[in-house]
């Protein structure tokens, strides 16, 4: 047993500077004691990631989608009573117990579960981590022997996964940092706005940004706040958000933009969903329509009339001008009120005279599509 505990000893280390590794550390432990499957649950902010064998994740978004989570007492008391070490659910259930509550009865049971070990791991800054392995049924409780073991691999474990985080942390500071050292203030954060790290020029020269309770990011201006947690809580590896912050009597208006992070980038920070960068473009040339439609997400029609309403045209001179009745103008008009997080035509004007400087052409007869 000594030649296995040293190859999953060195898995673990490796997982710490190689973290998509972990699923594999995981898989390899199960094999060993012939587990089901088994998961590592980094929780911290209100947030909870896993990572671990494929069929534990099918289960957890069964779980998940059928409420569960929210009533996990089986993990709670796992978490409580596994601080120290490895615990199972026959060290503080009872069998009785077990089959009168509702999460072994309606959902674990069915499935053949509801034999497991766990315990928990603090991390570094309010970071919690359980490790979890579930047996099947069958098997019966799971074995003295193999608490033992992994109990022996328990604060490898836990140094590795430590050492994981704080790696993590390191590399978005790295990111942040690059994007300070070519000017951009920018923020790497998590998909519930919590933030990992901050460049200087975005903690200390943005007064209407700032991180809160939970280190999460908060953008000052109501609208814009929003905007940005409904693209952070929809944020694809294909779409950039872009949001308008208007000026104010101590600020130049200035564009907040949600650039996901994906693929190759994710190496940068592991734990990140996104960069939040704020920008105060040039203004754009004359003519055209792209600035507006790549940043605010607007289709060519909307884009079209939000500079005519830029240069203060009502929306009936717009409908006049444009060829187009004014219902289809209004319409488009909250299209664009919504995507840009303004409450008016008023607030509108605020939000993108940071790309003010449009012109259109002097025809009128080029109507936006319908």
């Amino acid at each position: 047993m000594d030649a296995i505990q040293s190859e999953l000893i060195g898995k673990i280390y490796e997982a710490a500077i190689f973290r998509d590794r972990w699923p594999e550390v995981v898989a390899t432990i199960g094999r060993h004691f012939d587990f089901w499957g088994g998961a590592l649950t980094w929780e911290a902010g209100g947030e909870r990631r896993w990572a671990g064998t494929t069929n534990f994740l099918d289960v957890m978004e069964e779980f998940i989608a059928e409420g569960w989570a929210t009533k996990n007492i089986r993990l709670e008391r796992a978490n409580r009573e596994g601080q120290f070490s490895f615990v199972r659910d026959t060290d503080f259930f009872t069998s009785l117990e077990r089959h009168s509550m509702p999460i072994y009865r309606e959902f674990l049971a069915p499935r053949g579960l509801g034999c497991a070990t766990a315990t928990l791991i603090a991390g570094p800054e309010d970071i919690n981590i359980s490790v979890c392995f579930e047996q099947h049924l069958t098997k019966g409780s799971i074995s003295d022997e193999a608490i033992r073991i992994l109990d022996s691999l328990r604060p490898h474990i836990a140094r590795s996964l430590v050492l994981a985080t704080e790696l993590d942390r390191q590399k978005a500071d790295l990111l942040a940092a690059g994007l300070s050292a070519i000017g951009a203030p920018a923020a790497i954060v998590q998909d519930n706005g919590c933030v990992l790290s901050a460049n200087p020029l975005f903690t200390t020269a943005l007064r209407r940004v700032s991180i809160r309770a939970r280190d999460r990011i908060f953008l000052h201006d109501e609208s814009a706040n929003r905007l940005l947690y409904e693209a952070l809580a929809k944020i694809a590896g294909d779409q950039i958000k872009s949001i308008p912050l208007p000026a104010t009597e101590d600020e130049q208006a200035c564009i907040v933009h949600v650039i996901p992070l994906c693929g190759n980038a994710l190496d940068f920070s592991p734990r990140g969903t996104a960069i939040v960068l704020v920008a105060q473009p040039a203004a754009a040339q004359a003519n055209d329509l792209r600035i507006l439609k790549g940043l605010y997400d607007l289709t060519r029609s909307e884009a079209r009339i939000a500079i005519e309403i830029q240069s203060g045209m009502a929306l009936p001179e717009v409908a006049k001008r444009l060829g187009i009745s004014y219902e289809t103008v209004r319409s488009m008009a909250k299209a664009i009120y919504a995507k840009t997080g303004s409450s008016g035509q008023s607030d509108l004007v605020r939000r993108l005279s940071v790309v003010a400087r449009y012109s259109l052409p002097s025809s009128p007869q080029d109507p936006p599509k319908r």
